[in-house]
Formats: structure tokens, sequence, C-alpha cells
């Protein structure tokens, strides 16, 4: 890796006196940049770190390192880092003490984006963990090639229909039409096809736990009392990882029932019950942000998504990291950031919450002993944009190595990255993009978040990646802007 810069003085004693003879005698300078060592406070932060320093050049201003793949992920993101370079023409990892057991040919879009592969290098398929799916039916699952593996194996250990409770055969009658819907969720969040050798979900040796909760062809508010028994039921079985793909704003059969936008606070009793299953009983609950974005009347995320302690998630773009246009926004007025991150998904938040789901049985898989709070501050943290999420795309895109890493060094996780905010004098700005075209490409293209406030998105906007110079003028009422160039991110303030 290359450091930005060095601490400098001309001090001729950094080299021997026979040196400077030579120079002398060669008519060159006695002193040169590259005399100068490498940054100690650099190098103590590499150690503090615990990645292996192999070599140090100084007339390089660089260092060879042994390192992990989520630890060459965090190298990228360093302030203090201008570069990270292969030595034998790619980057590999070193190796780690779990087994590379598990290789799919094939993943989805969606979990392309969050860079899976250290978890497979890992071995890491949720092996272990409990996975409770809230939804609106599992029609025809175990017919599924993806979820064969699951129902087969025995690892679908309980299902409760609390909408139809006596029925009998919940996987081969369809009573509505989203009674798909959650067979589509549990292939984002475990399916594996092993005769394709194809992923679509990060946790396939996860154990479930199914409740469906919703009826499709009716909407009332019993559907919310059924989603809190099924959470409690969850409890009761052990289960930490909750996910649901289900919310409730407007729609209702009975438009009484329907809720008003400034109710979306975390008030309501489903929130409640979620924010309860949070704090008191130690549950993770990841939750589809909604999908009235574009929806003028109404624009925000649904409950229970908006209470505090959730993990909400929208939808991406796959290629520039903006927010999907129907993707749901957080509120303006709540104390806390919402959503918290977003995947890719062109057909809804419903199935990107799920990939954070198989994300988030990973790092339980590695590291059991997570709390909650943990998990959600790891998944919050390894967001693209963090520390400066907004209330489009929460803190982004997570990054499978940087979450690992963080699971893996309790230390880290406490290390907040050395991003400064960039005071910006006027209104104009022109700003060179350090990261190359394919860089850039790679990790979400060039987008602005333009904002009237730290959190609060004005617009958002994507540019070329072949542009060298980002051009800005400020807008009316904007005070601050998020720069995403690829992998890098810069928080303006304008004064």
């Amino acid at each position: 890796m290359v450091f930005k810069e060095k601490p400098v003085s001309e001090q001729p004693q950094l080299v021997s006196a026979h040196t400077q003879q030579n120079r002398q005698k060669l008519d060159l300078p006695l002193f040169h940049f590259s005399d100068a060592p490498v940054s100690s406070a650099y190098l103590d932060s590499l150690k503090s770190l615990t990645i292996k320093i192999k070599t140090v050049s100084k007339w390089l201003n660089a260092a060879a390192v042994e390192a992990t793949a989520h630890q060459i992920s965090l190298l990228q993101r360093l302030t203090f880092v201008q570069e990270v370079h292969p030595i034998n023409g790619y980057l590999t990892a070193s190796s780690t003490s779990a087994p590379a057991s598990f290789k799919p040919a094939y993943v989805s879009k969606a979990i392309n984006q969050i860079k899976p592969q250290a978890l497979f290098e890992a071995g890491l398929t949720g092996k272990g963990v409990k996975i409770g799916v809230i939804d609106a039916g599992f029609y025809g699952a175990p017919q599924k090639a993806g979820l064969a593996p699951i129902f087969e194996s025995g690892r679908e250990t309980a299902f409760r229909d609390y909408v139809n409770p006596d029925q009998q055969h919940p996987y081969t009658v369809r009573e509505s039409n989203l009674d798909y819907h959650g067979t589509d969720v549990l292939l984002l969040i475990g399916g594996y096809d092993p005769t394709l050798n194809l992923l679509t979900g990060l946790a396939p040796e996860a154990t479930y736990y199914l409740a469906r909760t919703d009826h499709g062809k009716r909407e009332n508010r019993m559907e919310e009392e059924n989603f809190i028994k099924a959470l409690e039921w969850m409890d009761s079985l052990g289960v930490r990882l909750v996910n649901s793909s289900l919310g409730y704003a407007t729609g209702y059969d009975d438009p009484k029932e329907n809720y008003r936008p400034d109710q979306m606070d975390g008030s309501s009793m489903i929130a409640r019950a979620v924010q309860t299953a949070i704090e008191e009983k130690g549950m993770t609950i990841i939750l589809s942000a909604g999908n009235d974005g574009a929806k003028q009347s109404w624009q925000i995320i649904g409950t229970p998504a908006d209470a505090p302690g959730t993990i909400a998630v929208g939808s991406s773009d796959f290629k520039t990291w903006t927010k999907q246009g129907y993707s749901g926004v957080g509120p303006a007025f709540l104390p806390y950031l919402k959503p918290d991150l977003v995947c890719f998904s062109a057909n809804g938040t419903s199935f990107s919450a799920p990939i954070i789901t198989g994300l988030a049985a990973c790092l339980l898989q590695f590291k059991p002993e997570l709390t909650n709070e943990e998990l959600t501050n790891i998944l919050r943290q390894s967001g693209h944009l963090y520390p400066y999420g907004n209330n489009f795309v929460g803190y982004g895109v997570p990054n499978a190595q940087q979450a690992l890493w963080l699971a893996q060094d309790s230390l880290a996780a406490t290390v907040s990255m050395p991003l400064k905010p960039l005071l910006v004098t006027g209104s104009k700005l022109k700003y060179k993009a350090a990261a190359n075209r394919a860089a850039m490409q790679y990790n979400g293209g060039i987008v602005l978040f333009r904002k009237r406030s730290p959190t609060q998105v004005i617009r958002q906007e994507k540019r070329s990646t072949r542009a060298r110079r980002i051009k800005l003028k400020r807008l009316p009422n904007e005070t601050h802007t998020t720069l995403q160039i690829g992998p890098e991110v810069v928080e303006l303030v304008w004064q």
C-alpha cells in the first residue's frame, strides 16, 4: 500500500556522511523526499488493527502487508492510504482459521453488490443460526430448487399459520397471490440450488422458523396482531434473528384503520412490540422500508420499520448506488436515521431486507456471542457512506468484508474512520476524483446527495464515471452534500 504523505524536513542527517559526499560529487541534492522515513503513526495504526507489516519502504512511502480480505477492504478506506496494490498481480487474502468450503459458481446481483467473497472464504453459510421469517405465505417453498435443501435436511424447524390456524397443508394450498411472497423472501435469505451451484441467499445452512401472519385478500389491523404473536412465539423458541418484509401504512379495507404519515414515529403497537423484542429479548429485527417512496401522498417508510432499534432496509440501484424511486424515505421528524441500509432490488424493498438478513446470519455464525446491539452497529458501520448516512439510503450498501472484519475485531468496531467533513466557503466547488473509473463502477459510481441538513436529502444526483472533476453549485437551502466517488466518500459542509 502507498501512503498519502509523510512528515518531511530537510535534514541531511537522514543519510550518512558518505552518501552526502557521493551526492555532492554527482551534483545531486543532499536531501530527497524519499530519504524521510514512513510516518510511524501510520505504521502504529496498522499494528493496532492487527495488520501484519512485512516490509516498509521509505523510498516508495509504502508498506507491504499481509492482510485478510476484510482487512484489505479496510485498508482501501483508510484516509492516510493513497493506493492498495497487489504484489503478485491480484489481491489475495491471507489464510483464515475457517475452511474455504463454500464456493458458489453463481450469485445473485444483490449478493454480488455487497462483496461476499470474504464470507465464502471463511466458509460462512449461516449454519447453526436460527432465523425467523414473518411473511404472507410460503406456497410451494419445498418444491423450489433453491429451497429444497432446507426442507430435505429438516432445517425448516417450525411453521405457524396465524391467518388460518387450521391449515394442514401450508405449502400446497394457495389462498391468495401473496402466498408466494414469503417463498421468494426465503429464497433471498437462504436459497441455494446445488445442481446449478447458484446462491440467492447468504444463509443456506441456517435453521428456519416460518410464520404466516398476512392475508393477501384482506387488509386489517388483525394482521399486525398476528405479527406480534409470531414474534413472541419465535422468541420462546430461542430465535435471535428475524426478517419481515411486511409493513403497514395505508390500504386497509376500512380506511379508518389507515395510518397518518405523522404516526410513523415508532409509536404503533407493532413498532412497540418490535422494540420490546430488541431491547428486552435481545433480538435483531430486519425489516423492509416499504415501497411508497414515489407515492406523493405518503413517500415515507411504514411501520414497524420506523422503530428505532430495527435495521430498516431500502432498495438501491445496482450500478449507481442511489435510492430506487419506490423505496421508502425516512421521515424528517424522526430523531434517528431511517432507513439504516440499502441493497439492490428491482422489485421492492421486500427483496432487499432478506439479503441483509443473510449477511447478519453469517456474522452470527462467525461470532455467536455478538449482542444484537453489536450486530446492528456492525451492519450500519459496514455501509459505504458511514458515518454520513441520510434518509434516502441510510448508511448505504453494506460491505460484507468490512462487516466481517468489524465482527472479528471488537476494537475495530469502536474505531471511527478518520473521515472529516470538507468545509466549503462560497457557493461553488470543483472536486478532483481520486479513484479510477473501474473502482468507481465497482463501488457505486459517482453520486451526490444534496441535503438541507446532515441527514435530510433534497435530491440525489448521478454523474458519469468518465468525469475526473466534479463541479458543484450550491442549491437553495443546501447545507451539506455527500459526494460518493466509487470507494471515496466526502462530506461537504457549505459555509
